[in-house]
């Protein structure tokens, strides 16, 4: 069981958006998971617009989220969650790293990633990008989305196939829709 130094419960409040029915249901998930080891978590079922202005502001103590990955690599979602020049200071919007994580070695091991096309030197970089996510736990992964989308062929061609996947398909994927855009041929 989990206590704070005092003696009490360790407890925490969780923001979420409560109209993400399966959001919703992954918070009870990890409430009750949480609740086995003596941890109590009191989702706070937020509109969208509420838990985004709490998210981009850091007004939260735990934060369900769907996090975009921005590329095709793991660089690019390392990228968003540890990079402190996507932060703010709290109470100010931030672009990304809403949990605030802030580390100068970390830093430089992304501008240096960005710096070298040497394959070598990028998978030994995101071991170490990954080796922070472990070890500092700004962020704790606990399901992985899917990409899916649906498409129509009676008038377009070029579109992202299991054969051809060149891009996130999804329309709500950026900077990827617009290079599934320029792929995009009439028929």
């Amino acid at each position: 069981m989990f206590h704070t130094k005092d003696g009490k419960p360790l407890s925490f409040s969780i923001i979420n958006i409560g109209g993400y029915s399966d959001w919703v249901a992954s918070v009870q998930v990890i409430q009750q998971q949480l609740k086995a080891i003596g941890i109590k978590i009191t989702p706070e079922n937020l509109s969208s617009t509420t838990y985004d202005n709490d998210a981009y502001t850091g007004k939260f103590q735990l934060m369900y989220n769907g996090n975009e990955s921005g590329g095709p690599a793991p660089y690019y979602e390392l990228r968003q969650l540890l990079y402190s020049k996507n932060s703010a200071p709290i109470g100010k919007i931030a672009s990304s790293n809403w949990e605030r994580y802030y580390n100068p070695a970390i830093d430089k091991l992304i501008e240096q990633y960005a710096a070298t096309t040497s394959s070598a030197k990028q998978h030994a970089i995101v071991k170490q990008l990954e080796a922070a996510m472990v070890n500092d736990v700004p962020v704790i992964p606990v399901t992985e989305g899917v990409d899916w989308y649906q498409y129509n062929t009676k008038n377009l061609t070029g579109w992202v196939t299991q054969d051809n996947p060149y891009a996130k398909p999804a329309a709500y994927e950026i900077p990827d829709w617009g290079v599934l855009a320029m792929h995009l041929k009439a028929k």
